[in-house]
């Protein structure tokens, strides 16, 4: 064992280096859920659904993540339980969506898939193993103790996706639930207190999640372990890290491992989510947000969901979100809900200026399809990409993130070596940009991605005025190099 399974010994590993480089993942939420393809248009974001858990109003177990249909389902009266009623009849079984998708998961061309990845300009996919239902994409061998043994996919859908990623030269990672599963419960999260009950079914489930993730650990060798929901804590996590290490000698491990400990009495757990309960209450009450402690554990990389940071993280960190307000397919969603272009361009560099990664999610429908316009905004990243990519892949942070033009365009920077890329979000020309704030040594050469020679520059005080030559073609973005 190349590394003791301790924090300690853990923490001494260093982060490869093709994670930090890669700057692009596309994430793949897929299963039972995204047949009946349904999350309340009502129900807000993922922001407004996480403060109504800490201010412990009853959240009816309605989120807009339609991969969380089931928990929603559990709710008598919501907007989720009575759509299904409609749509299904009310005896309808979550499980009965299996059929449909065992069917049609068993003629999706995942070569098509990754085709699309790789042309959208992702380094990394991030596969859902299996999500909060507990229903697995692979044929794992560990029983589920609460479910029949064909709860799980028919085809090796985890294995075949793997196999179309790699050969278009991506790395594969994969995404486990490890801190919740709703086979081993039947009541559904509407406040916090019901979400820490949940983080901690006991060591029957933490002996079976332990199992799965090593089986995929050694089945699949993915290049990033994507964990969520926390972990046993029965379970020691650095275990998995430690073996996980040794069969991926440059795989990455996420942040999101975090373990629960309540009383097993029935009674002393009652009174801690009493408690627990109780103090969310005041903290709310009185505009406060419980405090955030660092991880106790070891971990490679730091994620952010939805909410981008200001500034600079000084270690890899990743910020994932679904194109529009779900992460599985939401019928629902129109064009309208989801990011254009334009929007995707400039997240893409406002992350890696902060030295970020950005995993992006697709919903397939309950068909296998990736519907068009989730492939829309992703194909004209992939086209911008071709152009810009030398300012995003490989690049780190420079000295300063941002700035601004003199007709008020947001400038993002990045670097490389002895070259600063300032990225201009939006069309720019006819006439000169002008970067306010912004000195450039003496000999600098400024150029512009897709354009040819240098630009003349000139430093009007504290400004860069930057003449080009004629209109740039239009683009979300324009790179400028910098080569001092």
């Amino acid at each position: 064992m190349t590394y003791r399974p301790d924090k300690a010994s853990l923490d001494t590993r260093p982060i490869p280096r093709w994670y930090q480089d890669a700057k692009l993942g596309v994430f793949i939420h897929w299963g039972l859920y995204s047949v009946p393809a349904y999350a309340d248009p009502e129900a807000g974001d993922f922001e407004s659904f996480m403060n109504d858990l800490t201010a412990m109003k009853d959240t009816r177990g309605d989120i807009p993540y339609a991969e969380w249909y089931l928990n929603a389902l559990r709710v008598p009266g919501s907007p989720t339980a009575r759509h299904h009623a409609r749509t299904y009849g009310e005896g309808f079984p979550y499980t009965g969506f299996r059929r449909q998708f065992d069917e049609a998961a068993a003629g999706v061309d995942f070569g098509d898939w990754a085709r699309f990845f790789a042309g959208a300009g992702a380094q990394y996919v991030v596969m859902v193993t299996r999500h909060l239902d507990g229903f697995p994409l692979w044929p794992t061998s560990v029983p589920n103790p609460h479910m029949p043994a064909d709860y799980r996919a028919s085809r090796d859908l985890v294995g075949d996706l793997t196999k179309a990623v790699r050969a278009e030269g991506l790395r594969m990672g994969l995404y486990y639930a490890g801190g919740i599963d709703w086979t081993f419960v039947d009541k559904p999260v509407r406040t916090m207190p019901d979400l820490m009950e949940q983080q901690a079914l006991g060591p029957e489930y933490a002996r079976y999640a332990a199992a799965q993730w090593r089986e995929l650990i050694d089945r699949y060798e993915p290049s990033i372990l994507w964990n969520d929901m926390g972990w046993p804590a029965e379970s020691d996590q650095h275990e998995i890290f430690a073996h996980y290490y040794d069969t991926v000698a440059d795989g990455v491990v996420n942040d999101r491992w975090t373990q629960l400990s309540m009383p097993r009495n029935p009674i002393g757990r009652f009174l801690y989510l009493r408690f627990i309960g109780a103090t969310l209450k005041v903290l709310a009450k009185n505009g406060k947000k419980p405090p955030i402690k660092p991880p106790a554990f070891h971990f490679d990389v730091e994620t952010h969901e939805y909410s981008c940071p200001e500034d600079v993280i000084p270690r890899p960190w990743e910020l994932t979100r679904g194109l529009g307000t779900s992460f599985g397919y939401n019928a629902q969603e129109t064009r309208a809900d989801l990011l254009g272009a334009a929007d995707l361009v400039h997240l893409l560099v406002d992350v890696v200026s902060k030295g970020g990664n950005l995993l992006i999610n697709v919903g397939p429908d309950g068909e296998g399809r990736i519907p068009e316009i989730q492939q829309e905004p992703l194909r004209e990243l992939g086209g911008w990409l071709e152009t810009n990519g030398e300012a995003i892949f490989g690049t780190r942070p420079w000295e300063r993130t941002r700035a601004v033009t003199a007709d008020a365009r947001e400038v993002r920077f990045t670097s490389r070596d002895e070259r600063v890329y300032a990225v201009v979000l939006g069309d720019v020309g006819p006439g000169p940009v002008v970067v306010r704030d912004l000195t450039l040594p003496s000999g600098a050469r400024v150029g512009l991605l897709g354009g040819s020679g240098d630009l003349v520059w000139t430093q009007r005080g504290a400004d860069v005025e930057i003449a080009l030559p004629g209109r740039p073609a239009p683009a979300y973005a324009h790179t400028l190099t910098i080569t001092r």
